[in-house]
């Protein structure tokens, strides 16, 4: 038989943990017993809390800094706005410097080196006319289109074909405005072909054959001091007997300040004055028909002066 010994004071001691063994094993405890539930739970409000602590932390610097860089851009674009009225004055000035430059190389130069000056430099050819049609805004009229009525009432609805030269014709408006026409015939010159009117020359030497021109036309185009050689050209050019030279000139360039010596001087070129009109407060207006010369076309005295913008 077993025999048992039920004597409890005898048996041995109960073992005790460490510490450390304990800490762990609460800890072991503690995670078996979270639920994924619990798990999950946790998770959210230790992010709200993170979100918080950022919140708190950093999203007003990042409004400050928003703001300062609205104000930025609003002085960025305001400045911009000011550079651009600025730069767009400034240019308007050395726009009308450049003019002023042009026009006064035009007048006192000859016609050689005004040629020279463009085919160097074609784009003086836009800045000149853009200051051109600047200074005459103001006008009461544009002599081109005088001109250009003037072909209108007496050739336009004539069957008979009429040869045009447009000698310093600037922006071809002459050509431009007959081109459909089936009776005027235009051929425009000036120092650079600007567009495919425009035939480039020196009007002091024109690629035409003698007495082939029915209208030689100058609007506001005997600049350079060899002027007088334009006219003996444009006498060359014309037929004899019936061709016609049309002038508009600025009153203040003659030296009566009228144009009445200029219709009394160009007798001495083959042109006798056959209409004279003094009536616009700006430019004069001259009709003449060439005629036959027993000699040498004289020269002109000094009738007709520069034309000088004053600098601002």
């Amino acid at each position: 038989m077993f025999q048992v010994n039920w004597d409890l004071g005898s048996a041995p001691p109960k073992r005790q943990e460490p510490k450390e063994n304990k800490k762990r094993k609460s800890q072991s405890e503690k995670a078996k017993s979270e639920t994924p539930k619990n798990k999950e739970s946790k998770a959210q409000q230790s992010s709200i809390k993170k979100q918080k602590q950022e919140g708190n932390g950093k999203e007003k610097p990042v409004t400050e800094n928003k703001q300062s860089s609205a104000q930025q851009g609003d002085k960025k674009l305001a400045n911009e706005n000011s550079l651009t009225s600025l730069q767009q004055k400034m240019k308007g000035k050395l726009d009308g410097a450049k003019f002023r430059w042009i026009n006064e190389q035009l007048y006192t130069t000859q016609s050689e080196d005004a040629v020279k000056l463009f085919r160097d430099s074609p784009d003086m050819f836009d800045v000149y006319h853009a200051g051109f049609r600047h200074q005459i805004e103001n006008w009461p009229e544009n002599p081109v289109d005088v001109f250009i009525r003037f072909l209108k009432e007496r050739y336009d609805k004539k069957k008979r074909s009429v040869s045009v030269v447009d000698l310093g014709c600037g922006e071809a408006k002459i050509a431009s405005t007959f081109e459909a026409s089936k009776h005027i015939m235009v051929r425009s010159f000036d120092l650079v072909s600007a567009n495919r009117f425009i035939e480039a020359a020196d009007i002091s030497n024109l690629p035409l054959e003698d007495g082939t021109v029915d209208v030689a036309i100058f609007c506001l185009s005997l600049m350079g001091t060899n002027w007088q050689s334009f006219l003996r050209e444009a006498y060359r050019v014309l037929k004899p007997q019936t061709g016609q030279l049309w002038v508009a000139e600025i009153k203040s360039r003659f030296s009566d300040k009228s144009g009445k010596v200029f219709a009394e001087e160009l007798p001495k070129m083959g042109f006798e004055n056959t209409s004279l009109a003094l009536g616009n407060k700006m430019f004069t207006l001259f009709e003449f028909v060439k005629k036959p010369r027993s000699q040498e076309p004289q020269s002109l005295p000094p009738i007709l002066s520069a034309c000088i913008y004053k600098r601002r």
